[in-house]
């Protein structure tokens, strides 16, 4: 089996290098990474997962697999692992996925050959991905799950109450005077979409009220382009309702964007809400109200939690927890109480 100081010679770099390259270090160019993985594929050479040569620990990086890098709680949970990983003197490894594509496992093959991470990070919608988890079973790497659909047998994993903070928000618009209240929903399928509009739906039933309008809640993806279209035709009808929640921050800006466009006063004409506290939330105006995910205690908590547990098959007593981060209701400019006349038009109407 070739070594490091061979694959070094035979690709024409330093081992310093070739080490930065196993170790998923950033800063090694395009063409030095060819050179070194024709190096490895030629000398046969397949890196050490037991953490010999590293600390009794395994490797001192993190690996975390993210799908829409520009996605605001994608981008708010890598700069929460980034912090927590600094703090426990990790680092960090991205690797980016395409969501539109199914053959994600030759992806995470190819990663793992690459680099000598043995700790993976997997966020929605990779943590519900069967291929990428049987992969790093069979590999023996260790991961934890965040969000993700179900709990999986020996994988620790982290979540939000989305139920609970979906029936906070819409008890918030509802005290507010809001009962016409259109739901933007997300990806279909997925299981935040299922548990937020389970509470939104809950809401009118502990509040006493009659279900929602089901002609009011759209499929959205948890797109702000999608969300544009869906947001017209909900405040083109002439029933329209007074609120919105939408089911992350994307779409709720999509609203205000459309709103405005209309010529809708928020909050005076319409309420909006959205979900997950993302920069987005405070960049537009007015500013939402929101709810905020603990994206630094969910971030914190995967990292104590992939390094604690065992690698996959090795016999000890695995995790298999659920852990539940708290979750906070911001209210801001967004929502405020719904205007008499327009709520009794659309009673009307309705």
């Amino acid at each position: 089996m070739g070594r490091i100081v061979d694959i070094a010679e035979k690709a024409g770099v330093s081992a310093k290098t070739v080490s930065r390259f196993l170790n998923g270090h950033p800063n090694v160019s395009a063409k030095t990474r060819r050179r070194i993985e024709e190096a490895i594929r030629e000398l046969n050479y397949e890196p050490r997962r037991d953490g010999s040569g590293i600390g009794a620990g395994g490797s001192r990086a993190v690996g975390v697999f993210f799908g829409d890098p520009d996605a605001g709680y994608q981008v708010s949970l890598y700069r929460s692992l980034l912090r927590a990983c600094q703090q426990a003197d990790l680092s960090l490894v991205v690797e980016q996925f395409d969501e539109s594509r199914s053959d994600w496992g030759a992806q995470v093959s190819a990663f793992l050959d690459r680099s000598r991470v043995d700790k993976i990070v997997l966020v929605p919608p990779l943590c519900d991905s069967f291929e990428i988890q049987s992969i790093l079973n069979a590999r023996k790497v260790r991961y934890v799950l965040i969000c993700p659909s179900r709990p999986v047998s020996g994988a620790p994993s982290i979540a939000v109450d989305d139920r609970l903070a979906a029936l906070e928000m819409t008890q918030h618009l509802i005290g507010l005077g809001h009962q016409r209240i259109g739901f933007l929903a997300g990806r279909q399928g997925h299981v935040a979409t299922l548990l937020r509009r389970q509470g939104f739906e809950e809401a009118y039933t502990v509040s006493g009220l009659a279900g929602p309008d089901p002609d009011l809640i759209r499929p959205a993806d948890f797109s702000f382009q999608v969300a544009l279209v869906e947001a017209r035709a909900l405040l083109e009808r002439p029933d329209r309702p007074t609120a919105i929640f939408a089911c992350n921050d994307e779409m709720a800006a999509a609203v205000l964007f459309v709103a405005n466009h209309l010529g809708l006063s928020v909050p005076r004409d319409l309420s909006v809400a959205g979900f997950d506290n993302t920069q987005i939330s405070r960049t537009v105006w007015p500013e939402l109200t929101t709810i905020s995910q603990s994206y630094d205690l969910m971030a914190e908590l995967a990292v104590e939690q992939v390094c604690a547990s065992p690698p996959p098959g090795a016999g000890a007593n695995l995790i298999n927890s659920m852990r539940v981060a708290p979750h906070h209701l911001l209210v801001r400019a967004s929502t405020g109480p719904a205007s008499q006349k327009q709520e009794k038009m659309s009673r009307i109407v309705g």
